[in-house]
């Protein structure tokens, strides 16, 4: 098996190559969505669609902890009473709990039932791409940075949405540094030196979050690969539990940093 092949596109190998190859018997995605990089840092791409392939695996994966998650509240308990079986609707009830606790931390409880159903979907959905490549035959969607950033996007996009709507163009204010009263009037005379750092910290943030996730889960992928080639007895187990580790370090990194934007962000700017 390549770079690029997973178990659905040896299974189902006419409709990968129809998706992604050229010609009259394609469905001409690559003619529409392939690209060509070229210059010192880049070089011709191979179009794949496994990735978007990962990503449809992993909602599947969620609307089926969620089913399951709403049929255990549907019995007679009404989900008042914890299962008794650690299962996958136990398992959801945990994740998303965990996220919920550190969204209250940092937020707030009010802000963090706002904002859970986008938060708690963005974990499961990085966790579970994550998670897919420790299994033989998968690939995690998020060692592309196509996924990575689109999700560091929505993040970016959110949490200065959330600014305005809390503080108007106050949100801004903090571009410009702290205000000194100069004849009567606060005027932010540091707004020269401020203005262009606090744009770029910002622009900086969606790079970095889709950088950092991109870099650990790609790594952890290519040396349990390695390993599995070199012994798929016994040599990969180690790697495989220290991958299990980064999958969900990687979750709550990237989590964390979400939530702490979009706390920060909703702070009404008193001081500007």
């Amino acid at each position: 098996m390549g770079d690029h092949d997973t178990l659905y596109t040896l299974l189902f190998s006419d409709f990968w190559a129809k998706l992604t190859g050229s010609g009259p018997e394609s469905f001409g995605l690559k003619e529409s969505l392939g690209r060509e990089w070229s210059g010192m840092m880049f070089q011709a791409t191979h179009f794949s669609m496994v990735h978007v392939g990962a990503a449809v695996i992993a909602v599947l994966l969620i609307l089926t902890a969620t089913f399951r998650w709403r049929a255990s509240i549907k019995d007679e308990t009404h989900g008042v009473v914890p299962p008794r079986k650690f299962n996958l609707a136990a398992m959801l009830n945990n994740f998303v709990g965990a996220v919920f606790t550190f969204s209250t931390d940092i937020m707030g409880e009010d802000n963090a039932r706002r904002y859970l159903p986008f938060i708690g979907t963005l974990a499961l959905f990085i966790f579970c791409n994550n998670i897919q490549g420790l299994v033989p035959g998968f690939l995690p969607g998020t060692d592309t940075l196509n996924t990575n950033f689109a999700l560091a996007l929505m993040v970016f996009l959110l949490y200065n949405f959330v600014g305005v709507k809390e503080n108007g163009m106050g949100h801004f204010a903090h571009f410009l540094g702290p205000s000194f009263p100069i004849a009567g009037i606060n005027f932010p005379w540091m707004f020269p030196l401020l203005l262009p750092i606090e744009i770029v910290s910002h622009i900086a943030r969606p790079v970095s979050l889709s950088l950092r996730l991109l870099g650990n889960i790609l790594a952890d992928h290519k040396v349990v690969g390695t390993m599995t080639l070199i012994a798929a007895i016994a040599l990969p187990i180690p790697f495989l539990l220290l991958g299990v580790l980064v999958s969900i370090v990687q979750t709550v990194v990237f989590t964390l940093l979400a939530i702490i934007y979009i706390g920060t962000a909703g702070e009404h700017a008193e001081s500007h």
